[in-house]
């Protein structure tokens, strides 16, 4: 799925959520209003594909800055958890 990813200049994730678009209200009434994630100075953010299976474990996706890195446009695996 494709997802908003944020990361620091190491490829660290900082933050992963739905790619910016129109989100309906929660009543349904009125326009649609935009949502996009906003990266702070020294972040990137990045439009990729993250794979469903990451997406669908709550325990991985907490994780994932831990086991993952944004590297050349890709949500990769690193060798082992880090502490950063």
């Amino acid at each position: 799925m494709e997802c908003t990813v944020i990361s620091d200049e190491r490829g660290v994730i900082i933050a992963i959520g739905p790619a910016p678009g129109p989100v309906e209200s929660s009543d349904g009434e009125g326009p649609a209003l935009w949502h996009e994630l906003v990266p702070l100075e020294g972040q990137t953010s990045q439009i990729v594909d993250v794979p469903d299976d990451l997406l669908s474990d709550a325990e991985q996706l907490a994780k994932l800055h831990q086991t993952h890195r944004l590297r050349a446009g890709k949500v990769e695996a690193i060798d082992g958890p880090t502490t950063s």
